[in-house]
């Protein structure tokens, strides 16, 4: 994916023209039938927005190929004709599964550039006996060009196939040495799977440390890894074994983000890795002196990911951070930086920091912060804090939601910091501030007899949400009405002048 030119939200769909058999439809989709090379003299067709987004003025040309047996096919433009001269030199592909153009089932492999620098497509995908599958290559990123371009189709008839790139799901029970990895059975039903992974990014297949997995009797397999080395990023590939003497081909690299420790910060800023975790709707953007919009990032260059509004509708776009373990009672105080972007005057914008136990919307349960964004001139610093219910690995969540409006605006967000304090340090003043009578149905009262200086509390209930702040001036004894509160435990932080530290409360 080109990563310098920052686009908009876009509708997708598709259109089916009626012409004569010339690809310029899905169907009107040129059939092939043997391997070679292939010449589209043009791309000038109708594209449809099934795995990749879609552009104004975008146009494509589409081929049709019917399995006689099961096997891999790989296509190709990475050839040295097409160089911006006769041909173009920048292509896009998708490939479908579907018995014809109404049916479409699946989306099962796309590819944009083979590198950072060859903006050429290759893409190898599975193949099952007397499935169709439809290959749409497009010009995105060369609009209003239409200029052709050739590839090359290779069917290879293998007896153990391995997983498409499209059957793997997002893993997820992560702890701070462990993982699950999901993916869809494989065509030919194999036995088992070997899993390869290393904490080596940039490892070889077969290089890393192997795991054999059975396949089991679910429409997909499942590999539960542990053992890993703490908190570290790790990349997976995987592949089919058949038999004793039959495996496939790997599959990937995937990557996967144990849960860290401590305080942990995203900077989408490492240049192998930017994501580090961090998924969702947001679109990741290279901030330089030469992007549109240029030096956007916090601090100028660099990463830097945003989401846009919607003309038709209110946004409903999420960003999750990497899994955090966190102890119970731990306070985590979250920094993090917004800018806005239009072309003219930005539109209103609006975003909720949330956090919950997975990568999911529906796990995002707890809200702890709705912000009212403004402002493209610079970034904007925001600061909330969150306190654990319980020990576990939690996830955060910034979700889009800014109302409706015809100006396109987009959210940038930078430089997200989560802080935790190092287990012990507020011992010792955990032991000198006494909080009584606990448990209370009226109030809560907070002495201590080392001059310590209270300069205010906040309770939290279990969901992590703030019901209570109050601001001291510097009292060596404060009192807390807590009355109005339902009955149940809460948390509440004392912050000081020799720190912050938490004590469970009981109100009745």
């Amino acid at each position: 994916m080109k990563k310098q030119l920052l686009l908009g939200a876009f509708i997708l769909g598709s259109i089916f023209a009626t012409k004569a058999q010339t690809g310029a439809s899905c169907a009107t989709a040129i059939p092939i039938t043997t391997n070679g090379t292939k010449t589209a003299s043009s791309i000038n067709g109708t594209f449809g927005a099934y795995c990749l987004d879609s552009r104004t003025n975008i146009k494509a040309i589409w081929y049709t190929y019917t399995a006689t047996t099961n096997g891999e096919v790989t296509i190709s433009s990475d050839l040295p004709v097409n160089n911006g001269t006769l041909y173009t030199n920048d292509t896009r592909v998708s490939v479908l599964r579907g018995a014809t153009c109404s049916t479409l089932e699946a989306c099962i492999g796309t590819n944009d550039d083979v590198s950072a620098t060859n903006y050429l497509s290759t893409l190898t995908f599975p193949v099952e006996a007397g499935q169709t599958y439809w290959i749409q290559w497009d010009n995105y990123w060369k609009i209003p060009s239409t200029m052709g371009f050739q590839f090359t189709f290779n069917f290879n008839a293998v007896s153990c196939v391995r997983p498409g790139n499209f059957d793997f799901y997002l893993p997820d029970s992560y702890s701070t040495t462990g993982a699950s990895l999901y993916w869809d059975q494989s065509i030919g039903s194999p036995a088992n799977y070997e899993v390869d992974w290393s904490t080596d990014l940039a490892a070889a297949p077969g290089t890393g440390t192997i795991v054999s997995v059975p396949a089991g009797n679910l429409d997909y397999a499942v590999a539960p890894l542990s053992g890993l080395p703490a908190s570290s990023n790790f990349r997976y590939y995987v592949r089919a074994t058949c038999s004793a003497m039959s495996s496939s081909g790997w599959q990937g690299p995937f990557y996967g983000y144990l849960a860290k420790t401590g305080s942990f910060t995203h900077t989408f800023n490492a240049a192998d890795n930017y994501e580090n975790g961090f998924i969702g709707d947001f679109n990741l953007f290279v901030a330089s002196g030469t992007s549109n919009p240029a030096n956007y990032a916090d601090g100028g260059a660099g990463g830097v990911v945003y989401s846009f509004n919607s003309a038709t509708a209110a946004s409903d776009e999420w960003g999750f951070s990497r899994g955090i373990q966190v102890a119970a009672g731990t306070q985590v105080t979250i920094n993090y930086k917004t800018r806005l972007f239009a072309s003219g005057i930005a539109a209103p914008m609006t975003m909720d920091l949330t956090v919950g136990t997975a990568q999911s919307v529906a796990a995002q349960t707890t809200v702890i912060q709705s912000k009212s964004l403004t402002g493209t001139a610079s970034y904007t610093a925001h600061t909330a804090t969150w306190t654990a219910p319980t020990t576990g690995v939690y996830y955060f969540g910034f979700h889009n939601n800014s109302p409706m409006n015809s100006t396109s605006t987009a959210i940038f967000l930078d430089t997200i910091e989560f802080i935790q304090a190092p287990a012990g340090t507020n011992d010792f003043l955990s032991s000198q501030l006494s909080v009584f009578p606990n448990p209370t149905s009226n109030v809560i009262n907070i002495t201590n007899s080392n001059n310590i200086l209270v300069e205010g509390i906040e309770i939290i209930d279990l969901n992590g949400r703030t019901v209570k702040t109050i601001k001291f001036d510097g009292v060596a004894e404060a009192q807390v009405n807590v009355s109005d509160l339902s009955a149940g435990v809460y948390m509440m932080n004392i912050s000081s002048d020799k720190g912050s530290v938490t004590k469970k409360i009981v109100k009745q």
